[in-house]
């Protein structure tokens, strides 16, 4: 039986800038916060005495020189080496700084595989991978992979896109029927930052997920995979982990009648979002027809100063339900119907790709697909508030 510690996407040093802006606070502990569940996952790995440490691609978040994350990396692995752990890994689209070319290698037992070098054997497993030369590549590497060595336990690393992803862009897409296929006993995958396991009679595909999420449409994310190879299906653990989570909470504001009362509001519910052990960014959904947005994110900042680990995203406002007739609710009910038709819908996505584009690559993802009904809401609450705070006046 071999066990081995699973994980993928740390994005060490990613810059999380559109957070940040937000708030500069939960920006820095963000960073942070991937550097402590990366520690945390040696921890792990050594505490649990497994036989090995597989890292599948995006330990980085880019190729800038940031060698201080690139020093942290070596100390972690170092620490991971000493205890008798090895680690196995490959570069993702993101990993530039693994170019041991241009770096060095990054230690003693640690094994970066590469088209060179795709295969190493550790206590009678076969390990196989291949790894990113380029930001994108398009095709599968999958016949690329080294056939199965016989009489041997095979493991696969492979950073891919799969079939797609909802949210992710199509990076070395591979089929998962021809994965499953292949003739390996397990896949460890990275890439997609929620986690799923696939079983196809003998053969596991573990997908980890991002260890630390970065944000709110991360949120399926923060755990790491310890799987058991033996005779039959491998088995596989999955392993809660990271330091810092993200929480939405309701707050109706309506029947506040001043901002001492908004103010108490605002307490009780953010010190409900506390966790003991870790930190919390919380984003508040607030009904209210008087209280403004931009008010009540001052109220809750000066609430925050005395809650310990409890850090604002944002604060996003609607007006609460109104009686239909109303020449405002008309308006919103007109638009919300727009919404639905075709046109606007293709037109809308346009608009969203060309933000994209015009955004650094490493915040484009808060712009997906995936996220144009949440913006489109938002922006319906927002002309529907003001519309109502008009009407009061």
């Amino acid at each position: 039986m071999m066990r081995l510690l699973v994980s993928a996407d740390i994005h060490l040093g990613s810059p999380i800038r559109s957070v940040a802006l937000r708030n500069p606070d939960l920006g820095d502990r963000l960073k942070q916060a991937s550097r402590d569940t990366f520690a945390e996952i040696i921890d792990l790995a050594i505490s649990e005495q497994v036989d090995a440490l597989v890292l599948a691609g995006d330990i980085f978040d880019n190729g800038y020189p940031d060698l201080k994350a690139r020093a942290f990396l070596i100390s972690q692995l170092a620490r991971a080496s000493e205890a008798g752990v090895p680690t196995v890994l490959i570069r993702g689209n993101h990993d530039a700084l693994l170019d041991h070319k241009a770096h060095g290698d990054l230690g003693p037992n640690v094994h970066v595989l590469h088209n060179g070098a795709p295969t190493v054997e550790i206590g009678g497993t076969a390990f196989h991978g291949l790894s990113f030369d380029a930001a994108h590549v398009a095709k599968s590497f999958l016949p690329d992979y080294p056939r199965p060595v016989p009489g041997k336990r095979n493991v696969g690393l492979m950073h891919t896109s799969l079939d797609g992803a909802q949210g992710h862009d199509p990076y070395a897409p591979c089929a998962e029927r021809d994965l499953m296929a292949y003739g390996y006993d397990l896949w460890c995958l990275g890439h997609i930052h929620a986690p799923f396991e696939r079983v196809d009679g003998p053969v596991l595909a573990v997908m980890p997920g991002i260890p630390q999420p970065r944000h709110f449409g991360e949120r399926n994310g923060g755990a790491v995979t310890i799987v058991s190879v033996g005779e039959g299906t491998p088995e596989f653990e999955r392993r809660a982990i990271g330091h810092l989570g993200f929480s939405e909470c309701a707050l109706d504001l309506s029947a506040c009648a001043d901002q001492q009362e908004v103010l108490r509001s605002l307490r009780d519910t953010l010190m409900s979002a506390q966790v003991p052990g870790r930190d919390m960014a919380v984003r508040l959904h607030v009904t209210s027809d008087r209280h403004g947005t931009e008010l009540v994110t001052e109220l809750a900042a000066e609430v925050l100063d005395s809650i310990d680990g409890v850090f604002l995203d944002k604060v996003k406002s609607a007006p609460p339900p109104r009686k239909p007739g109303a020449e405002t609710d008309d308006l919103v009910r007109l638009m919300q119907d727009e919404l639905t038709e075709d046109g606007f819908r293709q037109a809308a996505l346009q608009q969203l790709e060309e933000l994209r584009l015009a955004l650094p690559s490493e915040i484009m993802d808060e712009l997906d697909e995936s996220g144009l009904d949440t913006l489109l809401e938002e922006a319906i609450a927002e002309v529907s508030l003001t519309l109502h705070a008009g009407a009061l006046r």
